[in-house]
């Protein structure tokens, strides 16, 4: 029994890094423009399969694949804030119901989209990220997961340091926090609009890439992960950045732990479990702020 705990944890943290990375990008995008973007796991969806297009050329790292496919993603998240978002734009705010219908309807788009390009066929990237496995007594890691959960840290790692320190991240920070007196202090509301969009869809899209050689997709494989980013969101609290980190980690390793106990699929249950315990005891999630309006 412990045994089988220290490996479903593992196993759950190496998860819950993923799961972390994909809360990051809605958090942000949420946290600067107001949007919630229903659309956010078919991001995920279009890296996994640009990975798995380009996993198919004669360069068949997949190194060059997951870079590939984050540069697709970047470029498709930033045409969907400039064409789609942007005329929904009033005074420096995305109109929210707009904004979550359009996003909703994107999702269906792309979904179907892939399902018509490349059929219902489950699909990866051929190759790993790394080769092997660690054994410690009885205990057994593969390489490329804890590789996955490196990269994965390093990435949540850059951004923070991104928002914090540099002049661009500042910007995108202020405009989150008030757009009105960011525009009246010179930023563009606009571009960091364009920017946040195209950096979160950008964390979706590598979470996407970075799973493809470890594990299928399909191109259903959206509507989940959503779920799973919303419900990381929600338990780490909106706008909070360090609390999606947390929450997906914390998601990962009960979703894997739950295994032991579970009857088989049923572990699936335990996201919804901890987002409803979540607003029931504490609304605001992990690390979010209490907002009260007059």
């Amino acid at each position: 029994m412990l045994l089988d705990l220290v490996y479903f944890t593992a196993l759950g943290i190496m998860t819950g890094g993923l799961y972390g990375l994909l809360g990051l990008g809605l958090n942000l995008i949420f946290g600067v423009m107001r949007v919630i973007n229903v659309s956010h796991g078919e991001m995920l969806t279009l890296g996994a399969y640009s990975a798995i297009v380009m996993g198919m050329t004669p360069v068949t790292s997949p190194w060059f694949a997951i870079a590939a496919a984050v540069l697709v993603v970047t470029v498709g998240g930033f045409l969907v804030a400039r064409l789609l978002l942007q005329p929904l734009t009033v005074d420096g705010r995305v109109h929210e119901q707009r904004g979550l219908v359009l996003t909703l309807g994107l999702s269906f788009v792309v979904a179907n989209l892939i399902l018509a390009i490349f059929g219902p066929e489950y699909q990866k990237v051929p190759g790993q990220l790394a080769q092997g496995a660690y054994t410690v007594g009885d205990l057994v890691l593969e390489k490329q997961r804890l590789v996955i959960l490196a990269a994965s840290v390093a990435i949540a790692a850059l951004l923070m340091l991104f928002l914090r320190y540099t002049l661009t991240g500042r910007a995108i920070r202020a405009v989150g926090e008030n757009p009105e007196a960011a525009q009246a202090c010179g930023i563009s509301v606009r571009r960091i609009h364009l920017l946040t969009f195209a950096l979160g869809s950008t964390l979706a899209g590598v979470s996407g890439a970075l799973i493809t050689p470890a594990t299928y997709a399909m191109p259903a494989m959206g509507f989940s992960y959503t779920l799973y980013a919303f419900t990381v969101v929600i338990i780490g609290g909106l706008g909070s950045m360090w609390g999606a980190l947390l929450a997906g980690f914390l998601l990962g390793i009960a979703e894997s732990v739950s295994v032991i106990w579970l009857p088989s699929g049923y572990n699936a249950i335990v996201g919804p479990i901890l987002m409803l315990a979540m607003l029931i005891v504490r609304p605001q999630g992990l690390l979010g702020r209490l907002s009260v309006r007059a």
